[in-house]
């Protein structure tokens, strides 16, 4: 990219366990961009909405102390506004969307 891109935001998220544990999960994160150039300048500001579902498995190890989470992700960005025409130019090459993402979450309970 010519600069870089700066995005905050605040996520929701929804998990649902749907049988001896398995789960879904819908995580939903509203961002506010800012687009910097190779000068160190602001040259825009924009909105992205990220979405993101998940399918996992939650397997509890040593009394439940600990857990793995094996999970499949699919992420999807439906609304994407106000970019730049130099950092557009770049993001025309990719989908607004990704599927098949494996994780695994290693977790302690306390």
């Amino acid at each position: 990219y010519p600069g870089r891109l700066r995005e905050t935001g605040i996520g929701l998220t929804y998990q649902r366990l749907l049988w001896k544990g398995l789960f879904a999960r819908v995580e939903i994160l509203p961002q506010l961009k800012t687009y910097i150039n190779e000068n160190n300048n602001k040259i825009g500001s924009g909105f992205k909405l990220y979405t993101s579902y998940h399918l996992g498995y939650h397997l509890p190890l040593f009394k439940n102390r600990m857990f793995i989470e094996p999970q499949i992700h699919c992420n999807y960005w439906p609304i994407d506004t106000n970019t730049p025409s130099s950092f557009e130019e770049i993001d025309n090459d990719w989908n607004n969307y990704f599927l098949f993402e494996p994780n695994i979450y290693i977790g302690i309970n306390f």
